[in-house]
């Protein structure tokens, strides 16, 4: 599955009678990466468009949530709801999701959701620590806030630049 329009697709297949709801991607809303489904294939798909909406509202006002690899299916395992996944993501092929993207054969282990978020949290990330500036473990961080240690702050030339991610990025779909 390589597109949204593809999923959109896949979803309304697998759940013919359900009430669909689509949420594009916000860097799509924003134009900063292709994906932007036709009129034509939401009237045919979707019964409801949640453009700029709260994912985490509409994750906890639904039964299901079906999606390639975005992180808003590992957050609606978070929240207990049945996630479909029609590519592979990190969290899909465990046994906690209804996979139906080509899982690797390497991902036996059936890990409960505890084990899978601190493996995917905890103990597979190196975080940044914040007074050092080095790689460190999860544990480092925690502490450091704990501490108030929150290393340099913020200067005026990171805000500028900043500012100009900003201004570039609502430009980008002169060079896309």
């Amino acid at each position: 599955m390589a597109s949204n329009k593809d999923l959109l697709w896949a979803a309304r297949q697998a759940f013919p009678k359900a009430y669909l709801i689509y949420k594009p991607h916000p860097d799509v809303e924003a134009g900063l990466r292709d994906g932007v489904v036709g009129a034509e294939t939401l009237r045919a798909t979707a019964d409801g468009i949640a453009r700029n909406s709260d994912i985490t509202a509409l994750i906890k006002s639904s039964d299901v949530v079906c999606t390639m690899t975005s992180l808003a299916g590992f957050e609606a395992l978070l929240h207990g709801k049945q996630v479909v996944c029609f590519g592979v993501p990190f969290y899909a092929g465990w046994g906690l999701t209804d996979d139906r993207g080509d899982v690797p054969d390497r991902r036996i282990a059936r890990p409960t959701l505890d084990q899978l978020v601190h493996a995917c949290l905890i103990d597979y990330p190196r975080y940044w620590d914040p007074v050092s500036g080095e790689p460190c473990p999860a544990e480092t961080v925690f502490e450091r806030f704990e501490r108030g240690q929150f290393g340099p702050a913020v200067t005026g030339t990171t805000k500028v630049l900043a500012k100009l991610q900003g201004v570039f990025a609502s430009y980008a779909h002169l060079w896309r």
